[in-house]
């Protein structure tokens, strides 16, 4: 499938001499401020999982050959100076090393690990769509100097050498930021989302250069007005739903990962990759009852392939379906802003596994942007103070202004996206839900249990008639089938209660990570203290349903 990389590297930047010995210096290695031994480079050293975590950590090990990455970097630098520094950054799925040669240089290292997606897919999609978005976009992306996604190269390992983003992170400086400084950042954001999504790409899938695809079959080559220049195409997903981890590779064999030109064959393969994972093992920490199981799952999938084809011809969707870029993490690390005004943003890092798929499926709170509970969608509604502001006490009054200010900055989100962005407000905001959850919840329902799937079909089969099909719904349900699926439903959200409750306890997230090895070791030990809580609760909160 894939083209000679070496050849590849250097169409992307001629000067990038992959392999060529550099004069070595002395290195430090770094991370966090502290010195490290080079071995660390390697190890994933960002927190701790409550759950497995060492194979955790064994997946995010990543080796490679650290004089020849300092090659690479001496390389693609105008005065070929050698690496005395790196300085090791980490996250989920990649390690991103800032490297510092002896003249000043910094260029950022990527390289992902076996958790980031499909292999060599990844690596190959995130350079082609940062190179695209710089090249075609007004949105600020570092630029890319080499990339290689063949781990047998020199190197050892797939990675992408970088700029260092302009600026500084976000989240060193937006507790400072004032009202009307967040706002115009804000503001600013929905605009480059517009520009982004207003991109024509011609198929969904992942974005790549063309010459790093030689097989044609998996690949749609963009039109002349989104790719002057013949360089890009669209091809195979490569995000990590689309799958299956290194044990379990044999199964990739079996997902359609595309392109899909359609949106019935987009929605067809969402299920199938829910039915290809389930011949994964079961997943840990779920309660089989709830979760369903692989008949089950099977059972409910293929009632729901019944409706897919018809669901995606309805006018509402087709009208919202265009294939579109999206950046899926803009949380306050992924954004930098210029240091003289930080509502200004300066770059936006971190598109790895950033996928072209149809619009209704595309636009999500960002990170920082999140939503307090309880909080109203609506142009008409207004964020504003509980009436019974003045009666509650300091701590419950403070909660209400934070909630009440978060609530505002979300509503501005809404807002500009409305004036800025308004096909994907309305993709967003204003598409029934029955039509557009159908495809968030098909695709994940090994990891996240078939109750929700089961009620969006329930509920399209009651707004079969509503929603404009004249021929008759190819599911079907009788009232104890509903009631029996309301009820799971019902332990369903129960067990979802019990996980946050679990996440806010511990100071974690779905996966059970934690920051610091000090942190780790306190509630590592909670975790018999908070199951036994856990279980008083779902058992106390389920009798109340019987």
């Amino acid at each position: 499938m894939w083209t000679s990389l070496t050849s590849a590297a250097l169409r992307l930047r001629p000067w990038h001499r992959v392999g060529q010995p550099s004069v070595i210096r002395q290195i430090t290695f770094s991370c966090r401020g502290a010195s490290i031994p080079e071995e660390r480079l390697f190890e994933y050293t960002n927190g701790h999982y409550l759950v497995n975590d060492e194979q955790q950590r064994r997946k995010r090990y990543v080796k490679f050959d650290v004089h020849e990455l300092c090659n690479a970097v001496s390389s693609v630098t105008k005065d070929g100076s050698a690496v005395c520094e790196i300085d090791k950054m980490e996250g989920g799925f990649s390690k991103a090393l800032l490297m510092t040669t002896a003249t000043g240089h910094q260029v950022v290292a990527k390289l992902p690990n076996s958790t980031a997606g499909r292999a060599r897919y990844s690596t190959a999609s995130e350079a082609a769509v940062l190179q695209y978005v710089r090249d075609h976009t007004t949105v600020p992306v570092p630029r890319v100097l080499a990339w290689n996604d063949d781990p047998s190269n020199p190197v050892g390992a797939e990675y992408i050498l970088m700029e260092k983003a302009p600026g500084v992170q976000l989240h060193t400086v937006f507790d400072e930021l004032q009202e009307y400084q967040r706002l115009q950042l804000i503001e600013s954001l929905t605009k480059l989302e517009h520009e982004l999504a207003s991109v024509p790409f011609p198929a969904y899938g992942s974005l790549y250069l063309r010459h790093s695809v030689s097989d044609i079959s998996e690949s749609v080559a963009l039109d002349s007005q989104a790719d002057p220049t013949a360089e890009y195409c669209i091809g195979p997903q490569c995000g990590p739903r689309w799958t299956n981890g290194s044990s379990h590779q044999d199964l990739e064999a079996d997902l359609n990962a595309g392109p899909w030109s359609d949106l019935s064959l987009f929605a067809l393969a969402l299920a199938q990759r829910s039915l290809a994972r389930t011949r994964l093992p079961f997943p840990e920490n779920v309660i089989p009852s709830i979760h369903g199981t692989r008949q089950e799952h099977e059972a409910v999938l293929s009632s729901a392939v019944k409706v897919l084809p018809t669901i995606a011809t309805h006018p509402l969707l087709q009208q919202r379906c265009k294939a579109s870029l999206w950046h899926h993490d803009l949380h306050l690390g992924n954004i930098f802003v210029s240091e003289q005004n930080h509502a200004e943003i300066a770059c936006i890092i971190d598109w790895q596994s950033a996928s072209v798929s149809p619009l209704f499926c595309q636009p999500r709170w960002p990170v920082f942007l999140t939503p307090p509970e309880g909080y109203q969608e609506g142009l008409s509604v207004i964020p504003a103070l509980p009436e019974d502001f003045e009666d509650l006490d300091k701590d419950d009054k403070w909660l209400a202004q934070f909630n009440r200010d978060e609530a505002i900055s979300a509503k501005a989100y809404e807002a500009t996206t409305h004036m800025h962005n308004r096909e994907a407000y309305n993709a967003r905001f204003r598409l029934d839900d029955s039509l557009r959850g159908l495809f968030a919840d098909i695709g994940d329902t090994w990891e996240d249990g078939i109750a929700p799937l089961q009620v969006r079909l329930v509920k399209v089969f009651n707004s079969w008639t509503k929603m404009g099909f004249t021929q008759p719904c190819p599911i079907q349900f009788t009232p104890a089938d509903i009631e029996s699926i309301s009820h799971r439903n019902d332990q369903y959200i129960l067990f979802q209660e019990v996980q946050a409750m679990a996440r806010k306890y511990l100071g974690t997230d779905a996966d059970g990570w934690l920051g610091s090895s000090q942190e780790f070791a306190v509630k590592y030990k909670r975790n018999p203290e908070l199951l036994n809580l856990a279980i008083g609760y779902f058992e106390k909160r389920f009798k109340a349903t019987v």
